[in-house]
């Protein structure tokens, strides 16, 4: 497949980010939408377990400090279902302790991104799962 369709096939695809501060979900939006992704968000972990089951995504930006249930429960929740355990996901969060790294790689987070970061950084790690997740 040439390099330009392969682009755009990656491109269409649906992300889910799931992060209760609203900045972040806004311009994490606006940045996945120029570069052509579908987006869907979830203001906490509740929100992202409900929309998930109606409104799966091929991806899921997941932060871990929310209200409610925090990222490590969700992805073990995500991971624990039948429907859900093959959606990938890329923590996304301040969180840069290395026992919590290694926990939620060990939980089944594809990733892990410390904020703040290069957006450059986050649009290459989202083409590269996006990718693998395709082959």
């Amino acid at each position: 497949m040439p390099t330009e369709l392969l682009e755009k096939k990656l491109n269409t695809a649906k992300i889910m980010i799931v992060d209760d501060e609203q900045d972040i979900v806004f311009i994490m939006g606006v940045i996945l939408k120029k570069k052509g992704y579908e987006v869907i968000t979830a203001c906490d972990g509740l929100d992202c377990i409900k929309k998930v089951e109606t409104e799966p995504p091929d991806l899921i930006l997941l932060d871990n400090i929310m209200p409610n249930m925090n990222g490590l429960a969700v992805l073990s929740k995500l991971k624990a279902s039948i429907k859900t355990k093959n959606i990938p996901v890329i923590m996304v969060t301040a969180l840069a302790d290395h026992d919590y790294v290694t926990g939620a790689q060990k939980g089944g987070a594809v990733d892990y991104v410390v904020k703040p970061f290069d957006y450059a950084v986050l649009l290459e790690k989202i083409g590269q799962v996006l990718k693998s997740k395709r082959k």
